[in-house]
């Protein structure tokens, strides 16, 4: 039996990932909505909306945002996302 080869890298590499946002926000215990979490979105998350953790997403601006560096208290990692990209 013979292996398929071609010129892509066995595993996929990727130092830039785009940054996207629940599509959905999550609802507070509390009433109101919960801080929405950041995730990352590779290649073809960015055609499916869906991020790494296969969470739905909305895009956010690359120009403005940038994975991890953006996440703060008001919006958090995507600790699953986060430990796929780490």
């Amino acid at each position: 039996m013979s292996t398929v080869e071609g010129p892509w890298p066995l595993a996929p590499t990727q130092d830039s990932w785009t940054v996207g946002v629940d599509a959905v926000a999550p609802r507070s215990p509390w009433g109101g909505t919960a801080p929405s979490r950041l995730h990352a979105v590779g290649d073809a998350g960015l055609v499916a909306g869906r991020a790494l953790c296969l969470a739905p997403v909305t895009l956010l601006d690359p120009a403005l945002w940038a994975w991890p560096d953006d996440g703060d208290e008001e919006s958090p990692l995507c600790w699953v996302c986060l430990a796929l990209t780490c």
